[in-house]
């Protein structure tokens, strides 16, 4: 879990304030979340790091005066697994699954989105390249600034589902409550439109996906979405430091 969460962190690394702002969040949550198991000493040093990651984001926003580098992503990511298998992990077994996957859904789905585009064309998973979320962002005419927020905004949609669930849970004390259940569903639907709708404005699934789909499915030629892709994106005249 340490060694994945760390390397999570570090393949996010790749532009001014992204890094940085989701351990915050991250650890905003894991703050709250350990607090209400009364991990207290969990909840003082993820609102330690928290409180170290806003102080280094206020240099660190485009156009950044700091920057963490290696190190600094490395051992905020080693510390925040150490967080979430302390904080969240040694509790309910709903929450203890549930809450660090959404809390760190984001840089999960862009380091499994990146190392699948790497193996479709046969590179290597952990090598360099201009794919992911910031990267095609960045591409569509997005600003640096921009870019982060809107990865922020999501990544603390997530985190809220995940306290949501903790403090409104479906099933309270292992009964069903309708209440509860209706307002998870409601905020889980809400939360899946809009990772839909950012999905698609990063373009990750393309219209000729979808049409590829629909000739297998009408029993056309067996075309591969891929097959005349270009194996390299185009590379950004001003391409981020990083990854």
């Amino acid at each position: 879990m340490d060694r994945a969460v760390t390397n999570l962190v570090n393949l996010i690394d790749g532009m001014d304030a992204l890094a940085a702002g989701m351990v915050a969040i991250s650890c905003a949550t894991f703050a709250i979340l350990a607090a209400s198991f009364d991990r207290m000493q969990v909840a003082a040093l993820s609102a330690i790091v928290l409180g170290a990651c806003l102080g280094f984001l206020r240099h660190n926003y485009h156009p950044a005066r700091v920057f963490m580098g290696d190190c600094g992503a490395l051992t905020l990511g080693f510390v925040l697994g150490s967080l979430a298998v302390e904080g969240v992990f040694k509790s309910a077994a709903t929450i203890a699954l549930a809450a660090p996957l959404l809390v760190m859904a984001v840089p999960i789905l862009d380091t499994s989105f990146v190392v699948a585009k790497r193996l479709k064309y046969r590179r290597a998973p952990w090598g360099a390249d201009h794919n992911h979320f910031y990267h095609r962002f960045l591409r569509i005419g997005f600003s640096q600034r921009r870019t982060a927020a809107y990865l922020h905004m999501w990544a603390a949609m997530l985190a809220g589902y995940a306290l949501l669930l903790r403090f409104v849970p479906p099933r309270p004390f292992g009964v069903w409550d309708v209440s509860h259940a209706i307002v998870a569903a409601v905020a889980g639907v809400v939360v899946i439109a809009t990772s839909v709708w950012m999905v698609s404005v990063l373009e990750i699934l393309k219209q000729r996906h979808f049409e590829a789909l629909r000739i297998r499915r009408r029993g056309g030629p067996d075309i591969e979405a891929g097959d005349h892709e270009e194996p390299l994106e185009e590379i950004l005249t001003a391409a981020p430091h990083g990854d």
